[in-house]
């Protein structure tokens, strides 16, 4: 059997609107998804096409998987055979390691290449100048593929086990958190001090500064004021920070400068005193405050949720209730901002620009 070609997607820059995802296999743009891209650009974020590009790599991958090239069919504005869609449907539903993919992971694929069947059968309508007649059949076979995957799809999700809630901390799961976060703690499951210091301090940024886990991972040394007011400066990623991250720190909130407790300032002076330098590698230069102990450069994004992941696993769940995720600890932060403001005194109007400004209502 063939090798079969592959799907990937780059951020491309471009002469009017900066960069852009594209969807290239073997290497060449591939035409219709780049045009269904560019035009999804017009009305939505450009992280957000760039995920739906991706789910659509997915229906190419899946076609050419199959020796039946994904635009040829669509092109001839033709139905899909039941057992195509069947298959189609169980690719879209699973991970690349063929597990079940999450609920909501396989509403979000369905979506995408719902909105790419329906703009690639209005482009070819037009580009071959059909008939009413063959319009009105085009019509018909693409509301028939729509429907019939939709069902197929949510018949194969509901099978899924729902996606776990990321809901806030409650304080003693927050203060479990900590303890075992700290440097030290014989319970804390990452063997060197130097890794141990840096989860800590991620930790508490997340909880303070309510950045996401692609924000917080952006954040470089001098972004941090550790001086008689400290202030972490969280900002969206430059052009250049987008080309070159595979893990995608996308954002969705404008840049900020967050005030830190005197606690937090503390941590990160002895983090940044005493441990980051031993997680750099020579002749490796790192700018970022948050550095990787495998690589000695920038930590990625994902290794955030793994941080995570490994505390809860030795934390044990069941016994502890809520899942752990970085969302969730955005929601915590939120909480703990909301009630320190609320029991100051101020105004409701006040609480609310607070929290818009740190980027959580």
């Amino acid at each position: 059997m063939p090798d079969v070609p592959f799907c990937e997607i780059r951020m491309i820059r471009t002469a009017s609107s900066g960069l852009r995802p594209y969807l290239l296999v073997d290497g060449v743009p591939v035409i219709l998804a780049n045009l269904w891209a560019e035009d999804l650009l017009q009305k939505s974020r450009l992280n957000t096409v760039e995920n739906y590009l991706r789910d659509v790599a997915i229906a190419y991958e899946w076609a050419l998987s199959r020796g039946s090239p994904l635009e040829g069919k669509l092109e001839r504005l033709a139905v899909f055979s039941s057992t195509e869609l069947t298959s189609l449907a169980e690719r879209l539903c699973s991970t690349n390691r063929g597990a079940e993919a999450s609920q909501s992971t396989c509403a979000r694929r369905l979506e995408s290449i719902k909105s790419f069947i329906d703009f690639s059968f209005e482009h070819y309508v037009e580009l071959n100048r059909l008939s009413l007649l063959e319009q009105s059949q085009a019509e018909k076979n693409k509301n028939k593929n729509l429907r019939n995957l939709h069902k197929k799809v949510i018949k194969i999700a509901q099978q899924s086990e729902p996606s776990l809630p990321a809901t806030p901390l409650d304080s003693d799961e927050q203060a479990l958190l900590k303890s075992v976060l700290s440097p030290g703690d014989s319970r804390n499951p990452f063997k060197s001090v130097q890794t141990q210091a840096r989860n800590h301090c991620l930790f508490l940024v997340m909880l303070e500064t309510l950045a996401r886990r692609g924000e917080l991972v952006l954040i470089e040394l001098n972004d941090v004021d550790l001086g008689p007011s400290p202030t972490i400066r969280i900002k969206r990623p430059s052009d250049i920070n987008r080309e070159r991250r595979k893990d995608g720190a996308s954002l969705k909130t404008r840049g900020r400068v967050v005030p830190i407790s005197a606690s937090l300032a503390a941590s990160l002076n002895e983090y940044i005193s005493d441990h980051r330098a031993k997680l750099l590698k020579p002749r490796r230069p790192c700018t970022a405050l948050f550095v990787s102990s495998r690589d000695g450069r920038r930590l990625s994004a994902r290794t955030v949720n793994t941080v995570l992941r490994t505390v809860a696993a030795c934390l044990g769940l069941p016994k502890f209730s809520t899942r752990i995720h970085p969302h969730g600890l955005r929601s915590t932060g939120a909480n703990i901002a909301r009630k320190r403001l609320e029991n100051s005194g101020a105004p409701s109007i006040n609480v609310k620009d607070a929290l818009a400004y740190l980027g959580k209502l």
